[in-house]
């Protein structure tokens, strides 16, 4: 009887998980759309674990909107944010395209994947060892 019990309980957990994670994946298409329609002239990158694909079902998405040009990056963050659907657990960085070249930029996208590529970037530029 023990088994059985942990056994289903088990099973709901996993499937509670699964439907977390399908649930984020849904907003954060939602998100990377809502960005890509108000900001076409960006590219939008996903990195961390959920880029390398170890990520855990509590884990958040990490990402980076690459603009060609940033006057306030923290109105520019809050105006990002406005846009984010409820539920998404989100880390967000917004950094001008000639940032790329900084080593300490390029070390976090390492396995990152462009999830919109409005400024045409070379992902290979950005998956290169630092």
């Amino acid at each position: 009887m023990q088994k059985k019990l942990s056994s289903g309980l088990r099973r709901k957990l996993l499937k509670s998980r699964a439907r977390k994670i399908r649930e984020g994946d849904k907003l954060l298409r939602e998100y990377v759309e809502k960005i890509s329609r108000k900001y076409p002239k960006s590219t939008i990158i996903l990195f961390g674990s959920r880029a390398r694909g170890d990520y855990l079902p509590y884990s958040d998405y990490d990402l980076v909107v690459v603009l060609q040009e940033v006057d306030d990056k923290i109105s520019t963050i809050e105006e990002f944010r406005r846009l984010k659907p409820r539920g998404l657990p989100l880390d967000l960085l917004v950094i001008r395209v000639d940032e790329l070249s900084d080593p300490l930029i390029l070390k976090m996208f390492r396995k990152c994947k462009i999830l919109y590529n409005g400024l045409k970037i070379n992902s290979k530029i950005l998956n290169r060892q630092v």
